[in-house]
């Protein structure tokens, strides 16, 4: 297919030419970037031309923190996202069970206490009478935690008697019973939910494509199972996958993939191998991020550390040694301090070169930030969170110690390259929220007035960049993707409106008019 792009504003997020008129692409690349005249120059009669005046073209932008088949499923499941209370909750989940047979589960995602009217955590009891006679699991927003009835206890077996499993914690009632809330080991009631039908899972992926598709993503970096990736690749074998998908692992599933002869960079152009995922931490929303001093508003509390330092460093090694770099969740500033102490130790015996990243780093000690510079760690961060945290933070953590949050200025300022994600289904899929957090350092409402600690603010360049240069460094594919230029493949967001010529507080409304993979359209705007 050979297309003329022209009339329009490019930013290519080359350094070199960061502007441009208009595109050419054929058979996938790029060939030709510049003024009107120049693309012009290298077509003919059997080229589609394209005249987008007043609309704005940016390399195919890239979600490097998602959870992609888990957006897919929630889809299916009972939205409890942004509701103001437990009782709207409560009602949400009860529409659901009455449509559900006896035994069913009935599974929701999104509730979030810190935005309730009356923030209190949620126990099995505000569940018990409006799911008698089903099995009930509402994961947190953060994915950190799940609330559960008396019914999915006990399918469970969990009980008084049960121990905290390693790395996690059961919440527990005065008595010593369960109290239906479950932090850091959501794994145990989730490997007692009956697992969902191929139909049902290719559906989901199909689903979580085309809310990325027409939110601009061009691709994504999905932090899921190996279970995940044999749907996806159903999908691509039977040209059905029209996105690029960046495929992490987890390290239990380290042996099936090498039976299977998965290795890093392994797959098609759509769908690719890269990082082992490991966790240091839990989330600050549920106050299990592991910290160095206690929590402002839980003195006696500090954390979880999913992994403990000695077992974090001998997962770094193990993912080392069967030639895979790694990605680690961390959170609290304790958290990133045992990752870079485990991937140091790591090094001596594996030396590199690595591509390692740090996900999230909501939190640092400055003296950290030297230590990741130095050891070429990419912080793949996720600027929406912005809009929810803010608030939570600060009284979690304290405003001065949050001058060292969230800070992705500082962070660039220190010389660490930096790539952009939503963590979805945590937050929404689309790219314009992030782009909007990371340049006012507001919530969707305009608050905090002026910005949110404002010396972290990004420019709406380096906020592009963040979704989409270092993101094809980190997945291997730096030489094709991550900016347009000629001679790289042709992956485009086209956004209705020029963003420069915009007020911030206008792009949570503007639309995205196309998105083009590999110079096919992958997604256009309906008319």
């Amino acid at each position: 297919m050979k297309t003329a792009f022209l009339s329009t504003r490019v930013f290519t997020g080359d350094s070199a030419r960061p502007w441009a008129q208009g595109l050419a692409v054929d058979g996938g690349r790029i060939v030709a970037v510049g003024a009107d005249e120049d693309v012009r120059a290298v077509t003919d009669d059997s080229w589609e031309v394209l005249s987008l005046p007043g609309r704005l073209v940016v390399p195919g932008l890239v979600d490097s923190h998602t959870h992609f088949l888990s957006l897919g499923r929630t889809f299916q499941w009972v939205d409890l996202r942004d509701l103001p209370s437990l009782e709207a909750c409560r009602e949400a989940v009860s529409r659901k069970a009455k449509q559900m047979p006896p035994g069913k589960w009935v599974i929701g995602r999104g509730w979030d206490h810190h935005k309730w009217e009356q923030p209190r955590q949620p126990t099995r009891t505000d569940l018990d009478d409006i799911t008698p006679h089903n099995p009930a699991a509402m994961i947190r927003a953060c994915g950190h935690s799940v609330w559960v009835n008396s019914l999915a206890l006990k399918e469970a077996g969990i009980g008084r008697d049960t121990p905290d499993p390693e790395g996690g914690r059961i919440e527990r009632m005065p008595d010593g019973e369960p109290s239906g809330l479950i932090l850091e080991a959501i794994e145990l009631i989730r490997d007692h939910i009956p697992e969902p039908t191929e139909e049902e899972l290719d559906n989901a992926a199909l689903a979580a494509q085309e809310a990325a598709l027409s939110a601009g993503l061009a691709g994504v970096h999905t932090c899921e199972h190996l279970a995940d990736w044999k749907v996806l690749d159903r999908l691509d074998r039977r040209g059905r996958l029209k996105m690029r998908v960046y495929h992490l692992i987890r390290p239990e599933d380290l042996a099936e993939a090498r039976e299977r002869g998965l290795a890093p960079g392994a797959g098609s152009e759509r769908l690719w191998f890269g990082h082992v995922k490991l966790f240091a931490d839990g989330s600050m929303g549920a106050s299990t991020a592991l910290m160095h001093e206690p929590y402002a508003d839980s003195p006696e509390n500090r954390g979880i550390a999913v992994l403990a330092p000695a077992a974090l460093r001998d997962h770094i090694r193990a993912a080392y040694a069967a030639g895979w770099d790694v990605a680690v969740h961390a959170i609290g500033d304790a958290a990133l301090t045992n990752v870079l102490d485990a991937i140091e130790a790591a090094r001596q015996q594996h030396p590199g070169p690595h591509r390692d990243r740090v996900e999230h780093v909501q939190l640092f000690r400055p003296e950290d930030l030297s230590r990741m510079q130095r050891l070429g760690i990419t912080a793949s961060v996720q600027p929406v969170f912005v809009d929810t945290d803010w608030k939570p933070a600060q009284e979690k953590w304290g405003l001065e110690r949050c001058r060292n949050a969230y800070a992705w200025k500082t962070i660039t300022a220190a010389g660490i390259p930096v790539q952009f994600g939503s963590d979805t289904p945590v937050e929404p899929i689309n790219p314009l929220f992030g782009l909007y957090a990371a340049v006012t350092r507001q919530d969707r409402r305009g608050e905090p007035p002026g910005g949110w600690f404002p010396d972290q603010r990004l420019s709406l360049e380096e906020a592009l960049a963040g979704f989409s240069r270092q993101a094809a460094w980190t997945a291997g594919r730096e030489d094709d993707l991550g900016f347009i230029a000629a001679g790289r493949r042709a992956d485009l967001t086209v956004f209705e409106q020029d963003l420069f010529s915009l007020p911030p507080e206008r792009w949570l409304e503007a639309a995205v008019y196309m998105t083009v993979v590999d110079g096919e359209i992958a997604y256009r705007a309906p008319r």
